[in-house]
């Protein structure tokens, strides 16, 4: 996918904005900016267009890579997803069924 289309930058306001509303770290009501999780959707941008799935696996691995797990280890398999990520994944799946 062309990175520089309309297309994907409707692509990535819309990870952001399912991001944003699922808030898994609870920070945006604290005061976080509205591109928190900046990285993270380009993670997940970068795998809309390679066109991967983004399972509930999917999304945890990439919040360990960020943020690491319940230790705060960023290195090893991920923990299982929580129902959070499950959540986020079916809405992040429904923005790759749209395309």
């Amino acid at each position: 996918m062309d990175t520089s289309t309309p297309e994907y930058a409707r692509m990535r306001a819309a990870i952001t904005e399912r991001l944003n509303a699922h808030d898994l770290l609870g920070v945006l009501d604290l005061g976080a900016p509205a591109d928190e999780y900046g990285p993270e959707m380009e993670d997940f941008a970068a795998l809309f267009a390679a066109r991967e799935t983004v399972t509930p696996e999917v999304v945890a691995t990439v919040w360990q890579k960020w943020f690491g797990n319940s230790f705060g280890d960023t290195a090893g398999e991920p923990e299982p997803p929580t129902s959070a990520m499950v959540a986020l994944a079916a809405d992040l799946q429904a923005i790759q069924g749209n395309r």
